[in-house]
């Protein structure tokens, strides 16, 4: 693998992605409106009045949603960079897939993780920047004399 860097930042955006977009995902969808008006809606509650609390637990639920759909959208989107790049046989495309990605996290989180995005447009410019110096070894000698051995006696 000799696009090792790419697929290092990647990986490490997704992991950010399932902690913080999963883990919101999670924690709100499992929530019931007792548990959101006790402990998240005082944080959420500026210019916001206690009759309100089910449209804003309806409101953080569907972003919740909408989180997890993202994560699930970027997760298959680096997969596919990543698969893409590997032996350096597409990088374009790896770097078309991780730019898809960063614009899917920055889309879907309202921009919220722009530093995560961040990461994906930075793998998606080294595929797209980078030269992988070709390794001299059997496989790269080069027989400037096409002609058999059978031919050359």
């Amino acid at each position: 693998m000799k696009r090792k860097w790419e697929v290092i930042i990647g990986i490490a955006g997704v992991i950010l992605c399932v902690i913080f977009l999963g883990g919101f995902s999670l924690t709100i969808t499992s929530m019931e409106e007792s548990n959101y008006a006790t402990t998240v809606f005082p944080i959420l509650q500026d210019g916001v009045s206690e009759e309100y609390v089910s449209e804003s637990f309806e409101a953080v639920k569907a972003l919740a949603v909408w989180f997890g759909v993202t994560l699930l959208i970027v997760v298959i989107l680096v997969t596919l960079a990543a698969l893409s790049i590997w032996r350096n046989k597409f990088p374009k495309r790896g770097a078309v897939l991780f730019i898809f990605a960063g614009l899917a996290t920055l889309i879907g989180t309202q921009f919220i993780a722009f530093p995560v995005a961040f990461l994906f447009f930075i793998a998606a410019g080294l595929c797209l920047f980078r030269k992988i110096k070709e390794k001299e070894g059997v496989e790269n000698v080069s027989n400037k004399n096409n002609q058999s051995d059978f031919a050359r006696i």
